[in-house]
């Protein structure tokens, strides 16, 4: 049985279930090792408010916006190069679509509940068990059908999350837009973080905080 990382294009990746199992994490082993890389490249350095995590919960969303309209759905990691890996530097090739665009949107997320002390979900379950639904957030799913829509939505439900601090209902949020448009987003983290691993200390310089700056 196959599971797509990408729905409705043959060039998503496609994951088996059997091999995803050696690998998916519970949301508290998540939450450490996003909490791991993220000190070791500099991110956990201090200053940033829970407004600031809730501007760039909103910047990753606007980045899925923007790999639909680059990529539509399919994984777009391989076609600048063909391979996973760089020819040249032999690097792992940076994930890229909607999917990875999706992982940074749950990494951001939960490393903004580590950081201000919240829950997003049992720490002992997957993110399988976290469920799909809209109960308790805004309203509109029933009204919702492009893509854009469903990305203002989540926009909604961040807002939502700056108000109530909710970070079950947030994680749902997420799952249930990931899970709409087919996306496996249990592969889709571990792919990310892999990746983010190979990263260089505050790579690109983009920090929100003058902490961030100066450390």
């Amino acid at each position: 049985m196959w599971v797509r990382a990408g729905q409705g294009d043959k060039e998503s990746t496609d994951v088996t279930i059997a091999e995803e199992e050696q690998e998916v994490k519970t949301i508290g082993e998540m939450t450490a090792e996003v909490r791991e890389v993220n000190i070791a490249l500099g991110w956990r350095t201090g200053g940033n408010t829970f407004g600031d995590y809730i501007a760039l919960l909103h910047s990753e969303v606007a980045e899925a916006l923007e790999a639909y309209r680059d990529h539509r759905l399919i994984d777009a990691t391989t076609r600048y190069y063909g391979e996973e890996r760089h020819p040249e530097t032999g690097r792992q090739t940076k994930p890229e679509g909607v999917g990875s665009e999706f992982a940074d949107v749950l990494i951001r997320l939960l490393d903004t509940c580590d950081v201000f002390g919240l829950h997003p979900f049992d720490p002992d379950a997957k993110l399988r068990d976290v469920g799909i639904g809209v109960t308790g957030m805004p309203d509109g799913p029933h009204l919702l059908e492009s893509f854009g829509d469903w990305m203002a939505w989540l926009h909604r439900c961040i807002d939502r999350f700056w108000g109530t601090r909710d970070g079950p209902g947030m994680l749902r949020a997420l799952v249930t837009v990931a899970s709409r448009f087919g996306f496996n987003l249990d592969a889709e983290y571990a792919r990310k973080v892999a990746f983010n691993r190979t990263r260089e200390y505050q790579h690109g310089g983009r920090t929100l905080s003058d902490a961030e700056a100066s450390a």
